[in-house]
């Protein structure tokens, strides 16, 4: 086992530099969404690029976490994780002083790869500090930083970067890195790297699952905008595909691999990997759906929007400690699925939403969300973790990291596109309530039967445009809301559909070793 050299009274102290650096991490994957169109301006790109300082971060972090067993074991736990944060704080410095387009991608991407280690680390050095029946209590702690990072982080970058510049949400990062540093390196003591541990790299399965992982990401990411049917996105998915089988072919035979398939032979684990996708999917791809529904159809600002989203992370504040505390007691089973379902419950009641919907409509669910997602995500992580062998934590918690940004991302995809299509729907039906003499003229366009009626009617054809105009904004803004709310219960369906596997989950209360 690699535990630190810490006295018992430092603990907390450790875990407590562990959940700023992984805050830090955590905040900056949505802070910086809100000030790509300052950038856009700062250098003269279109969004096509902008997006790519978005795009080159995820593609990064996704790369890095592959590696997180291996360097664990290379250069052991603390100083993998207070590297990462100092990799991740340069990256955040060149980032502020970017002084072009280029040099801001480069140093994102030094950003992610710091980034891209400090969760799952941070996951592993908690299962190394603690023991089994207190890892549940420490997890809900630590998971509190990543619950409030991104529920705060647009609402921050927004604040920041109106007041001071898109610049300040980089900088912001240094001092707090720098401090962060320092004090890690007061409290965590170095500990040497045996012979054994020093496993050669995999390369062969890191670059195929890097492939797998690169093209996979690009087609979810892009599948909306150029076509889910476009030679990219087909390209993307066929190098998706023989990437995986590549990958499971040489990681069977590999002997280092860098992901040890016979994890997945551990019933709490395989079924954490898969409740992780449900739940990124699910929740990642609902939560998607409402700042974009309160800026375009209530008319908030970005800024405003992110307020809406600041009762969830109060709650999940409240609650992650308190959850983490009872899956040190009571059976991950029924704490899992009751968290499950309380969010799902959360998001199908946005599915009755409208631009005049009240103050408890929009709370009421966040603070659902808030209980649900605690409940959901610290057992869930404490019965993964305690379920390996503790040589094995740093490599799983790469991977549920992984499952998590992978089923997030296709979950956005997924909700964006039934979303659009819904749309659709809703128009070509709600065009279909014309008065009851345009029905002998549904074999010509909406416009021309609006024409053709109120031609019939008498209207002027000044009158006719104005009253078109207003019926179909009219159409075309009910056929938006019900989209949304078909989406939000899609998506809390989406976690419905995870609850059987929840009740699969068996309630280990110790650390597995290599031969359980």
């Amino acid at each position: 086992m690699n535990k630190f050299q810490t006295s018992e009274s430092h603990r907390w102290f450790v875990l407590a530099i562990i959940m700023l650096g992984t805050f830090m991490a955590i905040l900056d994957t949505t802070i910086v969404n809100v000030a790509l169109p300052h950038m856009m301006s700062a250098f003269g790109v279109d969004r096509d690029k902008i997006e790519w300082v978005v795009t080159a971060f995820m593609l990064a972090t996704a790369v890095t976490m592959t590696l997180m067993g291996w360097l664990a074991n290379r250069l052991g736990f603390n100083a993998l994780y207070l590297g990462s944060l100092f990799v991740f704080t340069a990256g955040s410095a060149v980032c502020a002083t970017a002084w072009s387009y280029h040099s801001l991608i480069a140093a994102r991407v030094l950003q992610a790869i710091g980034g891209g280690a400090i969760q799952p680390i941070g996951m592993a050095i908690i299962t190394d500090l603690f023991e089994p029946h207190e890892r549940g209590t420490a997890l809900g702690v630590w998971g509190t930083g990543i619950m409030v990072g991104p529920a705060i982080g647009p609402t921050l970058g927004g604040y920041l970067t109106d007041w001071f510049g898109w610049r300040t949400i980089f900088s912001v990062n240094v001092p707090v890195g720098i401090f962060t540093i320092i004090f890690g390196l007061l409290i965590m003591k170095k500990r040497s790297v045996t012979k054994q541990e020093k496993e050669p790299l995999d390369i062969r399965g890191f670059i195929f699952l890097s492939m797998t992982l690169i093209a996979g990401l690009l087609a979810l990411s892009n599948g909306q905008e150029k076509g889910w049917t476009s030679n990219y996105v087909l390209t993307c998915s066929v190098v998706t595909v023989v990437g995986l089988i590549y990958f499971i072919i040489f990681e069977t035979a590999a002997n280092y691999p860098i992901l040890d398939l016979t994890l997945f032979k551990i019933r709490n684990f395989s079924l954490s990997i898969v409740l992780s996708v449900f739940r990124a999917t699910g929740l990642f791809g609902g939560m998607f759906l409402l700042p974009i529904f309160l800026e375009d159809l209530v008319g908030y600002t970005t800024v405003q929007a992110g307020l809406w989203m600041m009762p969830t992370a109060i709650v999940v504040a409240i609650m992650m400690p308190i959850a983490g505390r009872l899956s040190d007691k009571y059976s991950y089973r029924w704490l899992v699925t009751m968290g499950t379902a309380v969010t799902s419950v959360s998001l199908i009641l946005y599915g009755n939403l409208d631009p005049l919907s009240g103050f408890l409509d929009i709370i009421g669910p966040q603070i659902l969300r808030g209980i649900g997602l605690a409940f959901m995500m610290t057992p869930l992580l404490t019965a993964a973790l305690n379920a390996v062998p503790q040589e094995k934590v740093a490599m799983a918690s790469g991977f549920l990291n992984i499952a998590q940004r992978v089923g997030g991302s296709f979950g956005i995809a997924m909700l964006n596109t039934y979303v659009t299509n819904s749309y659709h729907i809703h128009a070509v039906r709600l065009g279909e309530l014309l008065p009851p003499q345009s029905g002998e003229f549904h074999h010509l366009s909406l416009k021309s039967a609006f024409i053709t009626v109120w031609q019939v009617q008498g209207l002027l054809p000044s009158d006719q445009l104005k009253t078109m105009a207003i019926y179909l904004r009219l159409i075309f803004l009910r056929a938006e809301v019900l989209a949304f709310d078909n989406g939000f219960v899609f998506a809390g369906l989406i976690l419905v559909a995870g609850i059987p596997f929840s009740l699969m989950l068996k309630p280990y209360l110790h650390v597995r070793t290599a031969s359980q």
